[in-house]
């Protein structure tokens, strides 16, 4: 159950499609005058900011604004995982998403976390990606199970270099043999791997 917003009940396909009819009108007056009282309204906030057209200025304001409201979990997932990130952003969106790892907020932290999991595992950033989980240091549940989906999304698509850092790293017990369990519950890791990585946990 979401924390500090009351739940209507709305499911998510019909969110999205409140967001894309607002955006295609004055959504930024929406914005305005709406207040985040349910679940639901942060949810469609979140993905308004996300489909609006504007400028990438309005749109990292609106993000910078929008992140610290954040209270759960899905929230914090389905914004970071509803942008359509163009390859000339890339760059762009990386800077602006560094300094929530700094923030010492759990779901600001998470949303740094699961922006790079989902748009930034790739050729250019995963050295970067396992260097910046390897650093971050928070007590709290959701971060550090970010943190191991994040890890298990890069072994599936970069198992050597994930490998390595696997075999001499920084992580807290909880967050490695988490990160262990979701990569042996993929279905496209090899049953001979998968014992491998059994093997690595921690007692």
């Amino acid at each position: 159950m979401p924390a500090g917003h009351a739940v209507i009940g709305i499911r998510m396909p019909i969110i999205k499609q409140f967001a894309k009819d607002i955006c295609s009108g004055d959504w930024r007056s929406y914005l305005d005058r709406t207040k985040d009282e349910y679940h639901e309204d942060l949810l469609l906030r979140g993905f308004i900011i996300s489909y609006a057209k504007t400028d990438i200025e309005e749109k990292f304001r609106m993000i910078r604004e929008f992140v610290p409201k954040m209270d759960n979990w899905a929230v914090c997932d389905s914004f970071s995982m509803s942008f359509k990130i163009a390859k000339k952003d890339k760059d762009e969106f990386w800077d602006m998403i560094i300094p929530f790892l700094e923030t010492g907020e759990e779901f600001q932290i998470r949303f740094a976390v699961v922006m790079m999991l989902a748009h930034y595992v790739d050729e250019d950033h995963i050295t970067d990606v396992i260097r910046y989980m390897d650093d971050v240091k928070h007590p709290a549940y959701y971060v550090k199970m970010a943190v191991a989906w994040c890890l298990s999304d890069c072994f599936i698509k970069f198992p050597e270099e994930t490998m390595r850092y696997l075999k001499n790293n920084k992580l807290d017990d909880f967050t490695f043999n988490k990160a262990l369990s979701k990569i042996t519950d993929s279905f496209r890791v090899s049953d001979e791997i998968k014992k491998e990585i059994r093997g690595m946990r921690r007692k």
